[in-house]
């Protein structure tokens, strides 16, 4: 066994279980919850046998009792779900020996001084106005200034984001300099490579980014593509490779971010989780970002973290996009109503709202598995937990795009394409969500209104997800994503790659 974070072994059959090890962490948030009804769910399933198959109906109904429980009771069950996944992942060292828990890993298996760090200043001029690139099938390649906040209107009035997130598209695009957003900040981003994350927005910017990523091909093509720009990188070295494994390198990689911030006394650390790997990979990943983060948290008080929040989870959502779902739902097409007849076609959206007025969307995707769940919902815990603990959380949903991890897979890329056919969602271009994602973290970051801010105090821990949401639809169509994901796929295998019209501002 490599180095780093690993799923633990039953002494029994010698082999690892993420199933097992997933349904515990499950359990123990509803332990904490503390009510009959969370007993017997997690009594439940742990004698679910059929897990892969049936897990997303009970995590659904874990999620609305900790929407229904208070917002001690539920930031409690979010915590003690992190500790139990952190503490029961192991740590394997260089020689293949389980050394124990990965969160004693830590400080016990820190290899000091491992990273230096080399800083490389781009040549070009920073933009002053912030750019995103125009969505397929617009009149224009790229939007600024009062075109970009119409799209981010056409947006929210079709109904893909909400109007809260077309208002801080807004408020970043009429800024006189966008410079000054980033000027005082470290931007760490743990998944530099990652498609959907700021790197490029930022870059354009001029900030100043330290970029974690494995060494390879593409954290190379990233370094050479920024030398054009007016960013200015900070990569970990070791020796003369440049790059860190998030995976084996955990302590390390938490010491140099640390180190950064005695570097740069006068930048706030923005610490940005980007990084996605299939299966059983993205837990361990998942694991090793927050232990990175839980670090440089403790030793770092004026740190921000931010991340991207999937749709394709159980979650909170606004009033208004229940409202506009059930609405929608009401007045489908004649031809949808055989569907919503039969066994498991075309579900229901929207949900019964819970006693605390949070009301919960299925957004979860059986043909992602319980990994993703598992590490997807993990990160929305750290940002409830960071933000109560009075740290700036930034964490937005971000919507469904055709980066090249979904489009990898037929079936997956076609369902993009179709899911279109039910309104209002909308598969988006990888850059045109990043930049987006961008904007919005931007805005998070420097307007004190923000719900990222802890200032702003929520009525319950969930509603920090319901601001900013640009849920590519999911929160406002009549249906479940998982119930129309049959005939996405077959509407995709008649279609090639669009953008709803009604989708792109004029």
């Amino acid at each position: 066994m490599a180095r780093g974070i690993a799923w633990p072994v039953d002494p029994k059959s010698g082999k690892a279980s993420s199933t097992k090890i997933g349904k515990s962490v499950w359990c123990e948030v509803l332990n904490a919850l503390g009510t009959d009804e969370a007993k017997k769910l997690a009594g439940a399933i742990n004698k679910e046998r059929g897990w892969r198959a049936n897990y997303t109906s009970y995590i659904v109904k874990l999620v609305e009792l900790q929407a229904a429980a208070s917002p001690e009771v539920c930031l409690a069950s979010c915590k003690a779900g992190l500790d139990k996944l952190n503490s029961t992942m192991t740590w394997v060292s260089g020689d293949g020996t389980v050394t124990g828990a990965a969160t004693d890993a830590m400080s016990s298996q820190l290899q000091k001084g491992t990273f230096s760090t080399t800083e490389q200043k781009g040549t070009g001029s920073a933009e002053k106005d912030f750019v995103l690139q125009a969505p397929t099938g617009h009149s224009k390649p790229v939007l600024s200034k009062a075109d970009l906040a119409a799209q981010g209107e056409a947006w929210a009035n079709y109904g893909c984001i909400e109007p809260s997130a077309a208002r801080a598209i807004a408020g970043v695009a009429n800024a006189k300099d966008c410079t000054e957003l980033v000027k005082d900040k470290v931007f760490v981003l743990l998944g530099a490579t990652s498609a959907l994350g700021p790197f490029k927005a930022l870059s354009r910017l001029g900030a100043t980014i330290a970029c974690v990523a494995r060494p390879g091909k593409k954290l190379n093509k990233l370094v050479e593509d920024a030398k054009s720009t007016p960013a200015t990188l900070l990569l970990p070295t070791k020796g003369d490779v440049l790059g860190a494994d998030l995976l084996s390198d955990t302590p390390e990689i938490a010491e140099w971010v640390i180190s950064l911030s005695k570097k740069y006394p006068g930048k706030q650390l923005v610490v940005g989780c980007y990084i996605y790997l299939d299966g059983e990979r993205h837990v361990r990943a998942s694991v090793g970002m927050d232990l990175a983060v839980d670090a440089i948290l403790k030793a770092c008080p004026n740190t921000a973290i931010t991340q991207l929040v999937s749709p394709a989870t159980a979650h909170a959502i606004s009033d208004e996009a229940k409202a506009d779902s059930l609405a929608r739902y009401e007045n489908t097409p004649l031809w949808h109503a055989p569907f919503r007849a039969g066994f498991g076609s075309f579900a229901k959206n929207a949900r019964e709202t819970m006693s605390t007025g949070v009301s919960v969307t299925d957004g979860l995707s059986n043909m992602q598995g319980p990994n993703y769940a598992l590490a997807k919902t993990s990160q929305q815990w750290r940002a409830f937990v960071a933000k109560a603990e009075g740290f700036v959380a930034s964490a937005n949903h971000a919507p469904a795009a055709r980066t090249e991890s979904m489009v990898a897979y037929s079936t997956i890329a076609a369902a993009l394409e179709g899911m279109q056919s039910f309104e209002p969602l909308v598969a988006y271009d990888p850059q045109t969500a990043s930049d987006m994602m961008a904007a919005i973290l931007l805005w998070d970051l420097s307007d004190k209104s923000s719900a990222a801010n802890p200032k702003n105090k929520d009525a319950h821990p969930f509603n920090l997800l319901v601001e900013n949401a640009c849920h590519g639809g999911m929160w406002r169509c009549a249906y479940t994503t998982d119930s129309i994901g049959k005939w996405s796929f077959i509407y995709g295998k008649m279609t090639s790659s669009y953008t709803p019209e009604g989708s792109l501002s004029k």
